[in-house]
């Protein structure tokens, strides 16, 4: 007996006909019929009087991507974790392509959630991606905001990055942006690539680093 795959998304099985095959894959994955979808590769032949010319059925078995129930298990953990905070609140949860928006009001606690910098943000959001997978075994794509924290931030950062290049070109000198999350320096630097006047590259250890925006002409190294 093959040992169970509850991590795999798909899987490959063989057996002396598609049924067997099916089995085969359904034990491994730990899932039943109706929770995959299933391509026949080879159906299988039995040979000359069963013995001779035998080729095995193939099949490949993918878990289905069940949306609304990884839906519901990210809002139900997130619930959960919030009451354990003790805050009252309100979670939605939407699907943009692949990635699950979880989206918090808090009754006047959103400063709590966000975080200097949004630093506790980032951590909720790890939690959760965390103990989703874990519940659905399988890794989950979600993005956390509170409050509309992010899009917020987004535009605040947008316009910094354009102020920022324009006093730089202004002055032939570069200018460096405080320390940021990766996304955060992503966005300086897409905000700006399209400048031809300045470049942007990152400098720093640790998970905040500084974007330095500087004039075209000069080496300052690479972006992101």
């Amino acid at each position: 007996m093959q040992d169970r795959e509850v991590d795999a998304q798909e899987v490959v099985d063989e057996g002396k006909n598609v049924d067997e095959a099916i089995e085969k894959g359904l034990e491994r994955l730990g899932l039943t019929r109706d929770q995959v979808e299933v391509d026949v590769l080879e159906e299988g032949t039995r040979g000359v009087l069963g013995l001779v010319g035998v080729k095995q059925a193939k099949v490949v078995i993918r878990r289905k991507d069940d949306t609304t129930g990884v839906a519901a298990k990210i809002e139900e953990l997130a619930t959960e974790v919030l009451e354990l905070m003790g805050l009252d609140s309100q979670v939605d949860i939407t699907l943009d392509e692949d990635i699950h928006k979880v989206l918090i009001d808090t009754a006047g606690a959103d400063g709590l959630l966000i975080g200097k910098k949004g630093q506790n943000l980032i951590a909720l959001e790890h939690l959760l991606r965390r103990m989703a997978g874990k519940q659905l075994k399988r890794s989950v794509r979600l993005d956390v905001d509170v409050g509309g924290y992010k899009e917020r931030r987004i535009s605040t950062l947008r316009s910094k990055a354009i102020s920022m290049a324009s006093r730089v070109k202004a002055s032939s000198k570069e200018m460096q942006v405080e320390p940021l999350s990766a996304a955060e320096r992503r966005i300086i630097h897409v905000t700006l690539a399209g400048d031809s006047q300045v470049k942007t590259y990152t400098v720093g250890d640790g998970e905040l680093k500084s974007v330095v925006i500087a004039p075209q002409r000069r080496n300052s190294g690479n972006s992101f």
